[in-house]
């Protein structure tokens, strides 16, 4: 699974460190760039994401643990395709060390990577736009946007050239670079697994990286969907390294392809503020808590409206961010004179945060856990005429 995320590249990083506005401190490098993204997943779907099957997706699927690693580096690597392996404590639970690759020399991009509209058909229906946490949703919502009326969904003349330069920008973020998971190993995490202390990360073409953590992977999620005075409120449990929460769900997939109204909801106190659905840094965070885009990690509780759940037909898929700390290192440390030029060698970084996903609609078969997450009581499924379990059935 590849990240949402991209990076810039580590020219333009170095720049940036370059010309910090006050710091006369010039710069240089870094060679290498690592990041380190882990996630602590729970609710509806997660159990079946992670190879846990139909239980795994009905019921609530228990917390499960991922990590991407991606190794980045400013100077080609004489080996190809790229590789670097990063080794584990044994509390990690991964083996003595995962096998980071890049893509093989003259591999076509992935299709994840990739976009061709060619074929598209022009839109139909609507879009209806709800935000915020309301009982009842307040004048001006919803926003509505109808397909129909919109430009013409013909494709410009010069769209291939277009999707060549999207490629091309898709091949430049990829280039020098390793990645964990991969189609060498993608095993992840076990339950009771920890990340507290010494990393390494070694490879032919960057420096060796050392870094040792201090943060963990985040408390689990969990989201607990119920009906309110028409509304759907939401509760979740306090995630105690939480900088704050964001919430989103959608409604009315079933019958958007036929034209029908596809809905779309997020916590966020504004249309235009629906941010946070991949990472956000914990500045970030308190940046968007100020804006009201994100929710204080003191909540514990937001509604949405009553409309909202009626145009979606009841049932909405949701999902919530418990966004967490973060973790840079840099090597060698920073010279203490101004005057001295920072030569850096390698930089890293470590994002947590916990991600919960959950249904409305469907009582406690939609809740990623019980109240102040307890798991969810799983409900016996009976067989159907294969023998194949019957989803929310009762024997």
């Amino acid at each position: 699974m590849r990240s949402i995320s991209r990076y810039a590249s580590l020219a333009a990083v170095a720049a940036v460190l370059a010309t910090v506005p006050g710091s006369a401190q010039k710069t240089t490098g870094p060679k290498a760039q690592y990041s380190m993204d882990v996630v602590t997943m729970s609710g509806m779907g997660m159990g079946a994401m992670m190879g846990g099957g139909l239980g795994g997706l009905m019921g609530g699927g228990g917390d499960n643990y991922m990590l991407e690693l991606k190794l980045t580096s400013a100077a080609p690597s004489p080996q190809q395709p790229e590789k670097a392996d990063h080794f584990f404590l044994p509390a990690a639970k991964m083996g003595k060390s995962v096998p980071l690759v890049g893509d093989a020399p003259g591999k076509p991009s992935k299709p994840d990577r990739d976009y061709d509209p060619r074929g598209m058909e022009k839109p139909k229906g609507r879009l209806l736009m709800f935000w915020g946490c309301y009982t009842k949703a307040p004048k001006g919502q919803p926003f509505i946007i109808d397909f129909a009326k919109l430009p013409t969904a013909q494709m410009p003349a010069n769209m291939p050239a277009q999707m060549r330069g999207m490629q091309a920008a898709a091949a430049a973020r990829d280039a020098n670079a390793a990645w964990w998971p991969n189609g060498q190993n993608a095993k992840q995490p076990k339950s009771g697994s920890s990340l507290r202390g010494e990393h390494r990360v070694a490879s032919a073409y960057t420096p060796e990286i050392k870094f040792a953590l201090m943060n963990d992977y985040m408390a689990s999620l969990k989201v607990n969907p119920s009906e309110q005075l028409g509304a759907i409120l939401l509760k979740w449990n306090s995630v105690p390294t939480a900088t704050g929460y964001v919430a989103w769900a959608m409604g009315g997939m079933e019958r958007a392809g036929q034209g029908g109204d596809l809905v779309m909801w997020t916590s966020a106190n504004s249309k235009d503020g629906g941010t946070g659905m991949d990472w956000l840094s914990p500045a970030e965070v308190q940046r968007q808590i100020a804006a009201k885009n994100i929710l204080p990690p003191t909540q514990t509780t937001c509604s949405i409206p009553a409309e909202a759940k009626a145009a979606a037909g009841g049932m909405m898929f949701g999902s919530m961010n418990a966004f967490g700390p973060e973790e840079n290192f840099s090597f060698p440390p920073k010279p203490a004179d101004p005057k001295a030029v920072w030569n850096i060698d390698w930089t890293a970084k470590v994002r947590f945060r916990a991600f919960a996903s959950f249904m409305t609609g469907m009582g406690s078969m939609g809740a990623g856990g019980g109240e102040e997450g307890q798991p969810a009581r799983k409900p016996k499924a009976c067989k159907g005429p294969l023998g194949i379990p019957i989803p929310g059935s009762s024997c």
